[in-house]
Parts: structure tokens; C-alpha cells; sequence
């Protein structure tokens, strides 16, 4: 449900950015993480990853944690239960994975 909540000043979700094929912000592209599929055990499977633009390991709640920042939305506590369910969700997605850690992001 937390992924598709709809929130903040720019009353975004989740899926606003990610519920759909095709989506981009400026020249990235965005994974449609809304079912199960190819995709979303790409991204799973990537993360923890060193994120160039920050010259440090990053884990995939740290990139949630970064969205919702983006997004203007209050910053979830680390290890909360909404953050560790997102997480879970999008772990059950990627549901059979191939672990590709630390793998390299912009």
C-alpha cells in the first residue's frame, strides 16, 4: 500500500515515478516497479551499490530513503516499519534475483 500512498507537496507515490514503463526524469530512466518481473530483479538484485555521485556504498534503504526526499515527503527513520515493508515489497518483487553486489550507479 505504501507504494502507491500518494503524499507531500507534490502529492507523489511510488508509483507516480515507477508504475509505469517508459517513465524518465531528465535522461535517466525509470524501472516500472509496480509487478513482478524482469525488472524488478534487476534493481534488487543491484543494491547495496556505490553510487558515484556520493563516493560511497549505498543500501537500497538509503536509495528508498533518498526518493522520498526527492519527492519532498518527510524523511521515513531508518529499520521503520514502513521503509523495511517498501523494502520487502520491492524484495518480493525481484523475487528470484541474481545478487550483482555492489554493482555501480550514477
Amino acid at each position: 500500500a505504501m507504494f502507491y500512498r500518494r503524499s507531500a507537496i507534490n502529492d507523489f507515490s511510488c508509483a507516480t515515478c515507477h508504475g509505469d514503463d517508459g517513465r524518465r526524469i531528465r535522461l535517466q530512466s525509470l524501472p516500472d516497479l509496480s509487478k513482478p518481473g524482469d525488472t524488478a530483479r534487476e534493481v534488487i538484485g543491484t543494491w547495496p551499490a556505490y553510487r558515484v555521485s556520493q563516493s560511497q556504498t549505498r543500501t537500497m534503504q538509503h536509495r528508498l530513503w533518498d526518493c522520498f526526499r526527492q519527492m519532498r515527503m518527510p524523511a521515513p527513520d531508518y529499520a521503520s516499519e514502513g521503509l523495511t515493508a517498501l523494502t520487502m515489497y520491492l524484495a518480493k518483487l525481484g523475487d528470484g534475483a541474481t545478487m550483482n553486489v555492489p554493482s555501480i550507479k550514477r
